[in-house]
């Protein structure tokens, strides 16, 4: 009788129930070869035999020690004569030993089939058709189970909790995932069809209670599909009207008055909706006001960081969640749109952090840079943020390139990119509501080693891996501005088994390639020119040149677009003949090999001119920072108007309606003396709204 639970547990998971040093020294101990061992397998053959131990796994090493696994009964109950308290050295050394007894006795059986069929590859088409149907459903686990598991007063208690409602993302998978959405919990299913293995990032308490809602939520995933997001039971949320309406007057004051123009009382009040918008719960749209404050600061105090653009943007986005939050029709779950208790800054403890790249977002005058990090034992996604402001154009001082930027230091000898593409170990720190991490003043605190990028050990729902699950969740998802405010929000890592189609879209300033995953199906690649990051365009389009069929892993963030998935990268992981694995980071370089000079990769990008429709956008976003800048009572009609036939000539019929009302009501302030601009600007308001929903 095999025992499934022993071979299903990784490395990491063997770690979660330990700690890792235990089992690394177990790893060491066993590749040496300090000890030889011998394994009694359970025997199922005699039902007749009253002895237990018969159907027990026994492994007994040459020091003397005897670890016995007991039959029904999981790796917590394994007996050690050594004496040791909880999960032994031994017991994880017998394991790991177990592990490759089995791994050897299934080698040898398809080697002897591979010889009676006279075929070669029988070893690897069993391997792939293994890989391909490992995945499995906890919620086949019955309810039987989990009272006879865990005790029934939990289960109980549960089973209201999640008949009041939840909100859950689920992947089903080798090792399926229930993230809980409303309250900050992921639970993993490490073993297929054993939840007593089941673990999460909470209390040990709170484990069974929490293993129980994912089992439910899994049986309300449908068969068909292996990832989605589930809203059970969510009953109808409050609407706080009296806060969206004093939300609503500070976004038209803005648009009426500008920046610049604005009441010495208005960063005051808008600082007070803030605290009653988080009391209310509506931490999203409380987060978005906090940085419209930011803006508001960086121009009084003349900071190159502030971005007119990013204004829009804010009051775009502000306007989208707060009529979704009125309407509440129950097409988007209202947790993603407003927030939850979870959301908000909480402390980290002494931590791994795996790195995954470095991502870059250009800005009209600023930079900004996130290095991104996975907590392998939490699974947790962060990422450390830096803002450089960006030089003005009309100084003589020379702009730096992104790999310059990510220099930048971190800690004492840690830089920014230094830190994204190596294992971090942090002593302390604290994670903001967006995913932020606010790293320790302390140098001692943190500090880095180099990874090998084993990243199979990654963990879902930032793991995928399979095309299939990252389109059957993005199709289930709303679009990114009526979902949680977060950096990692749609960051994925993604297996690959090659690159192909690689070149250079002169037409959009861009490289684009064609991922493929194990079953075959296919994916994009798009990646943006930009003249300060040409090192690493540089190098991404050699390696996807020369080495594309060595791709093993993509990371970068990912969208559904026309119908397809697509992903920007940030990283790339390349596997060599010899199993060695590096990564190139797209944005700055480096990690990888260096396209020579008179290779054909490393010629700059021909420039193009931009379309007509990316023109027109731009435009009408520029415009809209201007009103927000500088007010209406600032504002020539004839810009508006000529925007608007522009509208219409490219056939944006619903758009140009409020473009050109906007312009009648310009037109009328130059007749009247007293005009009242809440009618134009509650139209640029619309407008931000329309301008922030077509990026």
């Amino acid at each position: 009788m095999t025992r499934v639970d022993l071979l299903s547990l990784s490395t990491d998971d063997l770690a979660s129930l330990t700690n890792r040093g235990t089992v690394k020294r177990a790893q060491r101990e066993l590749d040496e070869g300090q000890y030889s061992y011998e394994i009694n397998e359970p025997d199922d053959d005699d039902d007749n035999n009253d002895d237990a131990a018969v159907h027990d796994l026994i492994v007994t090493w040459s020091d003397g020690t005897v670890c016995q696994f007991v039959s029904g009964q999981t790796i917590h109950e394994a007996k050690c004569s050594s004496g040791s308290i909880g999960i032994s050295r031994h017991i994880v050394r017998s394991v790991l030993a177990y592990q490759r007894h089995v791994a050897n006795n299934v080698a040898a059986d398809q080697a002897e089939t591979s010889e009676d069929r006279g075929d070669a590859t029988a070893v690897h088409e069993d391997t792939a058709t293994r890989s391909t149907t490992a995945a499995w459903d906890p919620g086949q686990i019955r309810d039987e189970d989990l009272i006879q598991h865990f005790p029934k007063a939990t289960i109980t208690r549960a089973r209201k909790v999640f008949d009041d409602g939840v909100l859950v993302e689920l992947t089903r998978g080798e090792k399926p995932t229930a993230r809980f959405l409303h309250e900050s919990c992921t639970v993993r299913f490490p073993v297929p069809g054993d939840a007593r293995y089941a673990r999460a990032d909470c209390a040990a308490t709170m484990l069974p209670h929490w293993t129980a809602m994912a089992v439910w939520a899994f049986r309300e995933l449908d068969p068909k599909r292996n990832a989605g997001l589930m809203s059970v039971g969510q009953n109808e949320l409050p609407v706080p009207h009296d806060e969206l309406d004093r939300l609503d007057e500070l976004v038209i004051e803005l648009c009426s008055d500008g920046i610049s123009g604005c009441s010495p009382t208005w960063p005051q009040r808008l600082s007070r909706l803030e605290k009653q918008l988080r009391r209310c719960g509506l931490v999203w749209p409380a987060e978005l006001v906090l940085q419209l404050i930011h803006q508001y600061e960086r121009y009084i105090q003349k900071d190159a960081r502030f971005s007119p653009t990013e204004t829009v943007r804010l009051i775009g986005e502000l306007i989208a969640r707060s009529r979704s939050i009125r309407s509440q029709n129950g097409s988007v779950p209202q947790p993603l749109v407003r927030g939850n208790k979870s959301d908000r800054r909480t402390d980290i403890k002494a931590g791994r952090l795996v790195g995954l790249g470095l991502g870059v977002r250009p800005g009209r005058s600023q930079t900004k840079m996130l290095a991104y990090f996975q907590d392998i034992d939490t699974g947790t996604v962060v990422a450390v943020q830096r803002v450089f402001a960006d030089p003005d154009p009309k100084s003589q001082t020379t702009t730096k390139s992104y790999a310059d930027l990510a220099a930048h230091s971190l800690s004492r000898g840690v830089s920014l990119g230094g830190a994204a593409m190596s294992q971090m170990m942090l002593g302390s720190g604290k994670r903001t509501a967006t995913d932020e991490l606010i790293l320790p003043r302390t140098s001692g605190k943190l500090t880095t080693n180099p990874q090998s990028f084993q990243w199979e050990q990654l963990q879902p729902p930032l793991a995928i891996e399979h095309f299939q699950q990252a389109r059957e969740r993005f199709e289930l998802l709303p679009p990114d501005w009526l979902r949680p405010l977060r950096y990692t929000e749609n960051l994925h890592v993604l297996s690959v088994t090659r690159i192909s189609d690689s070149h250079f879209d002169v037409v959009h300033q861009q490289l684009t390639a064609t991922m493929h995953d194990a079953l075959g199906e296919t994916a994009r690649i798009i990646f943006p020119y930009h003249h300060r990051g040409d090192a690493g365009f540089t190098q991404l389009q050699h390696m996807l040149a020369t080495r594309s069929g060595d791709a093993r892993f993509v990371c970068g963030h990912v969208r559904w677009l026309h119908q397809q998935l697509e992903i920007e990268p940030i990283s790339i992981v390349f596997q060599s003949a010899d199993g060695t694995r590096q990564a190139i980071s797209t944005w700055i370089g480096g990690g990888g090999e260096t396209a020579q000079a008179d290779a054909k990769s490393a010629d700059t990008p021909p420039s193009s001119p931009q379309s007509t429709i990316k023109d027109f956008l731009s435009t009408l976003n520029i415009q809209l920072s201007e009103i927000l800048l500088t007010g209406l009572a600032q504002t020539a009609p004839q810009d508006w108007l000529a925007l608007s036939e522009a509208a219409q000539r490219l056939g944006f019929v619903r758009l140009n309606q409020p473009i050109y009302e906007l312009s009648e009501e310009l037109a009328k302030r130059m007749d009247q003396v007293r005009w009242n601009p809440s009618l134009a600007a509650r139209t640029t308001a619309q407008l931000c709204m329309f301008s922030r929903l077509l990026e």
